[in-house]
């Protein structure tokens, strides 16, 4: 089988990828990675056409095709592509400075991948294209619509909080395996004692309990006392003076941070009065892009809480959690959604007289992060058109997600965990995008204005959510999920990159084979 790999660079993808090849004949034809593993990839397959990852970020071709003549588009291909163009152009945010990737930069970039990659993919005629995690880096969702066109098949792995576990898919949109076996179990009656391991139900019931038990990717500001894991140390003072690991661990992390601050993290920020395919900020650009990020994010931050306002919880109220952007969470997983003005303004116009639309925003969005992206994924102007709303009002940051799930009549989101969380909490959950627990009872998949209500008008009529069917869900999950993560900040069980190579593999063999 020919295969196009995107994005795998770690070493376990690596040993993943020998391990198709040596076991099912999987031939390698094209491959996106970092140049640290070129020389591996070369050695192990010398005709593969390799492309830097960065390069194909950048829509800048892979060598072997500098000198290539590609295809032309034409209007059927452009037609075709409309809505994928949607999309893509918003997900360009990330490489966005501060206003410097403007609609003709834009397009420019769009019009440069769709005619490459059609060529790509002519050329070198691929059975199947793998990428580790749902496409979003603008490229590879370009090569992902084209297969789709063009009936390749397509492997992607999503990673969750889900005790770190990985699902694999095929695409994104249609149902996912855990969601397909969901309703083959629902086929027959709903046992009364639905069997989980004890991991799971620990992690479950950590979902049902108090803020201060809840998972700690829950509890993300890292002032609070939450975050400090409990009970104090019991150490004596000695004890504490004369842990040396304690200075050594210090050391590392203030050396990490230093050489953070003085170098220039490979990026695809692009520079203004330059192409994207040559900028590279050098550092001092690069330490003025940060300042400049950062007062945004300030910026956008002091607006937020100006506009935000106490809450009455004895309102009924829909509470809306923002996604984090620009990521794949809404782009493309939310479809047109990833404006999510668009979600508070239907849910505005849809809810029963008397309700109100409670809205707090992502932690994330207001903080500094390596590559410095969040300041992009919002403008001033959307929390003033969103209060602008009669019935519409942001929510305090220091207000708890369980607090606001627990008063609620329902939750929207468009793939977070907030959604997740609350149907552990027995709220029922509107659901604006495509994420790993949809289809689970008490999720309501919104894609027009009568979807939405429809939906509103079940939970006004007291909508119960059915706890069993839920825990049947969740059974479905362990059933179907790969115990192992692709993505490091979710990986909870240490295993060794032959230990997760061999996991994809199975797991791998097992969902082709169907």
């Amino acid at each position: 089988m020919r295969v196009i790999y995107s994005g795998l660079f770690e070493d376990f993808w690596l040993k993943t990828a020998q391990l198709l090849s040596d076991e099912n004949g999987w031939q390698p034809v094209y491959w996106i990675a970092t140049p640290e593993a070129e020389t591996t990839i070369r050695d192990g397959y010398p005709d593969v056409i390799f492309h830097p990852l960065l390069s194909a970020i950048k829509g800048i071709p892979a060598p072997a095709y500098a000198r290539r003549l590609c295809m032309p588009l034409d209007q059927p291909i452009i037609q075709q592509n409309a809505y994928a163009e949607l999309l893509l152009l918003r997900m360009m945010d990330r490489y966005d400075a501060l206003g410097s990737l403007d609609y003709n930069d834009r397009v420019r970039l769009l019009h440069r991948l769709m005619i490459y990659w059609q060529t790509v993919l002519d050329d070198t005629q691929p059975d199947l294209v793998m990428f580790t995690v749902i496409p979003h880096m603008i490229y590879d969702y370009v090569l992902y619509e084209y297969c789709k066109q063009r009936g390749i098949r397509t492997l992607m792995f999503e990673s969750t909080p889900f005790l770190g576990r990985t699902f694999i898919m095929e695409t994104f949109e249609r149902a996912s395996p855990a969601e397909v076996f969901y309703n083959k179990l629902l086929a027959d009656p709903v046992p009364e004692n639905v069997f989980l391991s004890d991991e799971v139900d620990t992690y479950i019931r950590s979902l049902k309990g108090s803020y201060r038990d809840a998972p700690v990717y829950i509890r993300r500001d890292p002032k609070e006392k939450l975050y400090q894991g409990g009970a104090s140390s019991s150490k004596s003072v000695l004890q504490k003076l004369l842990d040396f690991d304690k200075y050594t661990k210090y050391s590392e992390k203030q050396i990490r941070m230093l050489r953070a601050r003085v170098t220039v993290p490979p990026n695809y920020v692009k520079q203004k009065h330059k192409k994207l395919e040559n900028s590279q900020m050098n550092f001092l650009g690069y330490q003025i892009f940060r300042a400049r990020s950062r007062r945004r994010m300030r910026q956008l931050e002091r607006r937020y809480k100006q506009l935000a306002v106490e809450l009455d919880f004895d309102q009924p109220y829909i509470f809306v959690a923002l996604s984090y952007q620009p990521e794949r969470t809404t782009s493309p997983m939310a479809g047109a959604f990833v404006e999510q003005y668009l979600i508070v303004d239907m849910l505005s116009k849809a809810v029963p007289d008397g309700w109100k639309i409670y809205v707090k925003e992502h932690p994330t969005q207001f903080t500094p992060a390596k590559y410095f992206r969040a300041q992009s994924g919002r403008s001033l102007d959307i929390y003033d058109d969103m209060v602008a709303l009669p019935n519409v009002h942001l929510v305090p940051m220091d207000i708890s997600s369980y607090d606001l799930i627990d008063h609620a009549q329902a939750i929207a989101a468009t793939t977070g965990t907030a959604g997740w969380e609350a149907l552990h909490r027995g709220k029922p959950v509107l659901l604006f995008g495509l994420p790993w627990y949809r289809g689970c009872e008490g999720t309501f998949q919104i894609d027009t204005y009568e979807s939405c209500l429809s939906a509103l008008e079940k939970i006004r009529a007291g909508y119960a959510l059915d706890a069993q069917k839920i825990r049947l869900f969740v059974s479905a999950l362990e059933e179907t999920a790969i115990d192992v993560s692709v993505e490091p900040h979710l990986q909870i069980k240490p295993l060794t990159a032959d230990e997760k190579a061999a996991r994809l593999v199975e797991a791998i063999q097992e969902f082709v084979a169907v």
